[in-house]
């Protein structure tokens, strides 16, 4: 994303919090970070979270595209836009291959075939996929299915008050395994 380097944001963190007079221990403590955190966002070594973004601005009582400058806050939307956009195409994928397979595993039960092999297949297929989601539910704070939908339909982030604790990648291996122990079942009764 262009606008939106670890760099320029890091310059930009660094000249704010000078501005309000705030040490790096001052910052970390208000934004429940350590003080390593705040040094690798100034020198770029790591891109501080949406969320971390969000609250650094609340903590700073300055709108966030002030504290991004206006190109930053562009490239930002852009990047939750991007982000948006891979998240549904990751779901969609993923409906599209195992919504049939399991309808086929059905079907194949029945005649007898043996569907080890598409299950192995499209777990190759689909674990790269729910890493990749995971990931983005992480970087953007999405810890339950209401606020992933929330995102992708409005775009809107989470607040932080009175959420559940956890996240949704034990929703997915949840899944998993209620699929595997579907599949046990199946295969010890057909």
């Amino acid at each position: 994303m262009k606008g939106l380097d670890k760099e320029s944001l890091g310059r930009r963190i660094a000249e704010v919090r000078a501005s309000h007079e705030l040490s790096q221990e001052a910052l970390a403590d208000r934004l429940h970070v350590s003080r390593q955190t705040i040094s690798n966002w100034e020198r770029g070594k790591t891109l501080v979270d949406v969320q971390s973004l969000a609250s650094l601005a609340s903590e700073l009582d300055m709108p966030l595209s002030e504290l991004l400058g206006e190109e930053q806050a562009r490239a930002a939307r852009e990047g939750t836009e991007a982000a948006r956009r891979e998240l549904a195409i990751i779901y969609v994928v993923q409906a599209l291959l195992w919504v049939p397979t399991i309808v086929l595993d059905l079907t194949e039960r029945l005649s007898g075939v043996n569907m080890l092999w598409v299950w192995c297949a499209l777990l190759v297929v689909c674990a790269p996929l729910a890493w990749r989601a995971w990931r983005l539910e992480r970087d953007y704070d999405l810890r339950v299915t209401r606020e992933v939908v929330s995102f992708l339909e409005t775009g809107e982030l989470p607040a932080d008050d009175g959420r559940p604790e956890g996240h949704r990648v034990l929703e997915f291996m949840g899944a998993i395994v209620i699929l595997f122990i579907l599949n046990a079942l199946l295969d010890a009764f057909f």
